[in-house]
């Protein structure tokens, strides 16, 4: 079968196909479509079977897309790869043809697997989709039995540097199964997104869970944060289950310093941003252009700091900045030749997966550190080399174009930068602004064109002016006298 991936995102892209092996599952990648015109094209000329579709793309948008399929009545399996928090849009998809979906952010390769498994056998209408295998464990968190009604409940949270251990977590679930079956209670287990929640009939303590941690450490070397929350039924409305495994999510994430604590009501988690992100963006930004290990971790040790002043910051929120901070890199790296990919970081090149499974704040700042390290290192010396041949890029097209109207912005195009980039960096080159420089060279090439015997109008008109009279207050500007009185000295 051949899948096709659409996505404006290029680190989701890459995410996407370094997750799991394609070939072993019968499926042959297509190449990536960035928008929707290009997937439509993509449908025409190469008639995919699968499509991993995010919806929020530019040119022709997933939702239109799907209409578009459902309109030609094409037999495309779609899969809706979209953000968490976005699902009515996913519900409009579902009803346009799409077959499932799987959430963008967090994306685990079992996730991933589950889904495509889900279209390449047969029967399909007979396998859960992923979209409802999620909608099940939503509604079990939130709809538990009645004889839970009333109780208390234990939420468990675990490091990990690697994806893999996140099953650990099972061991979790067994050892602590046969420690409050010993101790007659009456629980029951809930997986919710790599957390674990225990509910119990009766009472637990502080003391207890602490037992229960000593007894997982021989089995499990990471660090666990254990909640304790008594609860009643009136709490369940608002996902209160939901919010208490959050709570300890966000609890641990931030290295709470006690492994076990009471949360008496669920942490209120703020997901918008409370501080202005962009000048620590446009920051990043220069560094990055320049390549600068010191001014990058300057940006990313303030910006680190500001996190941490916000500790009921959304996990999720922070993990999505850190993406967009990575696409920054992955920008420059492709504006270099290379790749992220080309970077290795503690035994790993899948820099977008480590961010998304990354499960504490203090693993995740130590790995930015030794990423912009790597990151450096590895493109210093092509950024020098691409500065000598941007300046050089720079000075032919505006020899090669001074006939025409020369907009810094198009130069910026012709050479891959950004405007305000090229626009320093061509100052701090040859100590001179981009305009004057450009001024300069058009009256150079218009005193050569007089000399020909060429007429004022006729120098303006093949030098891209609009009109003479503008034409002659730059000349006059830049030579400091008038274009007649220049070609009346060269006669005389």
């Amino acid at each position: 079968m051949k899948a096709l991936i659409v996505e404006d995102e290029l680190l989701a892209r890459v995410g996407m196909r370094s997750l799991i092996n394609w070939e072993e599952m019968g499926i042959s990648l297509l190449e990536d479509a960035q928008d929707g015109r290009e997937a439509l094209k993509r449908i025409e000329t190469e008639q995919p079977d699968i499509i991993l579709l995010d919806l929020n793309i530019p040119e022709i948008s997933g939702l239109e897309l799907l209409k578009i399929i459902r309109g030609r009545h094409l037999p495309i399996k779609t899969v809706v790869v979209s953000c968490y928090d976005d699902f009515d849009t996913v519900k409009e998809a579902m009803k346009l043809g799409a077959v499932d979906y799987i959430r963008k952010l967090g994306l685990s390769r079992e996730e991933l697997t589950a889904a495509l498994s889900n279209l390449t056998e047969l029967p399909a209408h007979t396998e859960k989709s992923a979209a409802q295998t999620g909608y099940e464990i939503r509604e079990k968190v939130q709809n538990i039995p009645e004889d839970f009604q009333n109780g208390c409940c234990l939420s468990v949270y675990m490091l990990s540097k690697y994806a893999e251990e996140l099953e650990d977590m099972k061991i979790i679930e067994t050892l602590a199964c046969q420690y409050y079956q010993n101790l007659g209670r009456s629980f029951m287990c809930l997986g919710y997104e790599g957390k674990l929640l225990i509910l119990m009939k009766e009472e637990t303590n502080e003391e207890e869970a602490e037992e229960l941690l000593r007894q997982i450490s021989p089995f499990v070397d990471n660090r666990c944060y254990l909640g304790i929350t008594s609860y009643r039924n009136q709490d369940h409305r608002s996902r209160f289950f939901v919010r208490i495994a959050n709570s300890i999510e966000n609890y641990g994430f931030f290295g709470g310093k006690s492994q076990v604590i009471r949360l008496d009501l669920p942490i209120e988690i703020k997901k918008e941003c409370p501080f202005d992100l962009g000048p620590y963006m446009a920051r990043l930004e220069r560094g990055i252009q320049k390549i600068s290990e010191e001014e990058i971790l300057a940006v990313l040790e303030e910006l680190f700091d500001a996190v941490s002043g916000c500790r009921n910051l959304s996990v999720t929120l922070v993990k999505r900045m850190m993406i967009e901070m990575l696409s920054r890199f992955s920008d420059k790296a492709g504006q270099l030749g290379g790749a992220l990919e080309d970077i290795e970081v503690n035994d790993s090149y899948k820099h977008y997966q480590k961010i998304v499974h990354t499960t504490s704040f203090e693993e995740l700042k130590a790995w930015w550190r030794a990423f912009v390290r790597q990151f450096t290192a590895q493109f210093f010396t092509r950024q020098k080399r691409s500065e000598s041949d941007l300046i050089e890029n720079t000075l032919e097209y505006i020899e090669q174009n001074l006939d025409k109207t020369i907009q810094l912005a198009d130069v910026a195009r012709h050479v891959g930068v950004s405007e305000p980039y090229l626009s320093s960096f061509f100052k701090k080159t040859m100590n001179e602004n981009f305009i004057p420089y450009v001024n300069r060279q058009k009256m150079r090439r218009a005193k050569q064109l007089f000399a020909e015997g060429k007429m004022v109008y006729q120098v303006s008109d093949i030098l891209g002016y609009e009109n003479s009279t503008y034409f002659s207050k730059v000349f006059k500007k830049v030579e400091g006298i008038t274009p007649e009185q220049y070609r009346k000295n060269l006669q005389s």
